[in-house]
């Protein structure tokens, strides 16, 4: 099988549906498909900044990337005026200027996937609100290529989702892929025929999550032995909840010096403003992007994930924290509670509850055998469900039920 994948960055770019589009597509290569990736020379969907070499292969994917349009002051302006004018009266009129703004716009990826796309048997394009999914969709419509779509929804964010256009390209694919029954849910409620909908979810590479010696990893990050430590992992945008974990961590703190918390991912606008009030709380320890081994440390050196989101698409940072036997505590929010059974493989909270929080913590601090089961629970389902192989399996199978009936047609 021939397969193209088109999204708007691809490894080493940091992210879960990075990480979601370049695990599909080394699995799906070592299976002896022909795999070819098309997306941006961007690391950063914050500026699209042409960074990255125009082509590499990297483990059996063939992976061309082509420039895009900087994202700027004026580009956000418009992005904003799109957005809460579409809000305001759900005008199509204002669509162009949410297009406009979030990008990428490469104009050379289009060209090229409208040159090449008949190459492919399947073409699927991975991760909206990014407007390379709505051109990248029509062009392939018209050449009459197989269409698939992973939207990756946060569905509790439906001001950023909920567009026409976005709709549109939903309705009209051939197969959309969904991460969760929570989003096959809302997808089905725009309009989205229930026959085309599989769920599939996000699998990782267990083996890369390897169990290291806690106390060398902790040394390693200048950390106490002894410490009970917290870990908030991923980018540090607002709504993943580095507030509410700071102000538990600071609640908590003050009567258990022995506690530690541990906030590792890329800085934004949001989290430079939370230093000034945090960045001297003693136990505090900030850290910026890290590279895998450093993460895999720092899930080793953790006692507890802590990602308190409001909206997720899915929330792969647990599925590494239980592949080295850690529990989680997410919010009640977004796809988190379809991914973690509350009290089963881990614990949950209400979002922005800091206080709740704290307690669900405290919890764990004072019932170690709890801590225990629930990061086993958490390893046994990720292996059971939620390997890159695994979903492969389903996105595969999809793939070529979607082939069967095209040539049925």
């Amino acid at each position: 099988m021939r397969v193209l994948h088109v999204t708007h960055q691809y490894k080493p770019a940091i992210g879960g549906s990075e990480q979601y589009i370049t695990n599909l597509s080394e699995e799906l290569a070592k299976r002896g498909h022909l795999v070819d990736v098309f997306t941006t020379r961007s690391r950063n969907y914050l500026t699209w900044r042409n960074e990255l070499p125009p082509f590499e292969r990297l483990d059996g994917v063939n992976v061309y990337r082509f420039p895009s349009l900087e994202r700027k002051g004026y580009t956000w302006r418009i992005l904003d005026f799109g957005y809460r004018n579409y809000r305001r009266i759900r005008s199509p009129l204002y669509e162009p200027f949410i297009f406009l703004g979030n990008g990428p716009l490469s104009l050379p990826l289009l060209i090229d996937l409208a040159l090449k796309g008949r190459r492919y048997d399947v073409v699927h394009l991975n991760t909206l609100p990014y407007s390379h999914v709505y051109y990248s969709y029509l062009c392939t419509r018209l050449l009459r290529v197989p269409v698939v779509v992973t939207p990756h929804i946060h569905v509790d964010q439906p001001e950023t989702f909920d567009v026409g256009y976005f709709n549109a390209v939903l309705r009209g694919s051939d197969l959309v892929i969904a991460d969760t029954e929570l989003e096959k849910r809302y997808l089905i409620a725009r309009g989205v025929h229930e026959d085309k909908i599989v769920v599939a979810g996000i699998g990782i590479k267990v083996k890369e999550f390897e169990l290291l010696n806690m106390e060398e990893c902790r040394r390693h990050f200048g950390i106490p032995e002894e410490a009970f430590v917290l870990l908030f992992l991923g980018r540090k945008v607002a709504y993943k909840g580095l507030e509410t974990v700071l102000r538990a961590f600071t609640i908590l703190r003050e009567h258990d010096t022995n506690l530690y918390l541990v906030a590792a991912g890329p800085e934004t606008y949001e989290s430079q403003m939370l230093r000034a009030s945090y960045n001297d709380l003693p136990g505090f320890i900030n850290l910026g992007a890290v590279s895998h081994q450093e993460k895999v440390m720092l899930l080793n050196a953790c006692d507890v994930l802590l990602l308190p989101s409001r909206a997720e698409a899915f929330g792969i940072v647990f599925l590494e924290a239980w592949a080295v036997k850690k529990p989680v505590i997410g919010a009640r929010s977004g796809a988190i509670p379809t991914v973690i059974a509350e009290g089963e493989d881990g614990l949950l909270i209400e979002p922005g509850d800091a206080e709740g929080l704290a307690r669900q913590i405290k919890r764990l601090i004072d019932n170690p055998a709890l801590k225990t089961r629930l990061g086993e629970k958490g390893y046994e389902k990720v292996l059971a469900r939620y390997t890159v192989e695994r979903i492969a399996d389903i996105v595969e199978g999809a793939y070529f039920q979607l082939l069967d009936r095209a040539s049925k047609a």
